[in-house]
C-alpha cells in the first residue's frame, strides 16, 4: 500500500511539473504582431480596397509597401508586385518579434524550405528572413528597427 502511495505521489508531481513548464513556456511569447500581405499587380486598386472597401487605417506606408491596421494587434499589408513570381500565391505571413536572430537560430534547426539569411532593409528599418512550409506558403519573421515601429507593432 505504502510503495502505491508513493507511486501515486510521483506521478502527481510528475504531471503538476509538466503542466507548470507548458504553461510558462506559454506565457513566452516569441512574436509580439502579425502582418499578412497581399501583392497586388494592380497596387492603387489594392490601396482603394484597403482603405475605402475595408475601411482600414494606414499605420505605415513605404511606397512599395503599406500596412493596415486591422485590430490592436492584427495588421493587413499590401505590396506593389514588379514580378508576378516573386510570392507564390501572392500571400506572406509576417510575424514580429524582438529578437530575430534568435528566431533565425530556432527555426534554422527546423524543417522549413528556402530560408534566407537575414536581411537588413535600411528603408523601412528591419531585419528579417524568410522562409517556405513545405506546401510553398510563405512566411517572413521580422524586427522591426525604429522604436516607434517596435510600440507599433
Amino acid at each position: 500500500m505504502k510503495v502505491k502511495i508513493q507511486l501515486l505521489l510521483v506521478g502527481i508531481i510528475t504531471i503538476l511539473t509538466s503542466c507548470i513548464q507548458n504553461q510558462e513556456k506559454n506565457t513566452e511569447m516569441k512574436y509580439t504582431s502579425a502582418i499578412t500581405f497581399l501583392y497586388y499587380n494592380d497596387f492603387n486598386y489594392g490601396i482603394d480596397f484597403l482603405e475605402n472597401t475595408l475601411q482600414l487605417d494606414l499605420v505605415m506606408d513605404q511606397g512599395f509597401a503599406r500596412v493596415y491596421q486591422v485590430n490592436e494587434k492584427a495588421y493587413l499589408g499590401i505590396v506593389q508586385n514588379k514580378d508576378s513570381s516573386s510570392v507564390a500565391g501572392n500571400t506572406l505571413f509576417s510575424l514580429t518579434t524582438t529578437n530575430v536572430e534568435g528566431e533565425y537560430q530556432r527555426v534554422h534547426q527546423l524543417e522549413v524550405y528556402n530560408m534566407t539569411e537575414i536581411k537588413h532593409f535600411e528603408s523601412i528599418p528591419l531585419k528579417s528572413f524568410f522562409f517556405d512550409d513545405k506546401e510553398g506558403h510563405k512566411f517572413e519573421i521580422q524586427q522591426f528597427m525604429k522604436e516607434e515601429d517596435v510600440q507599433q507593432f
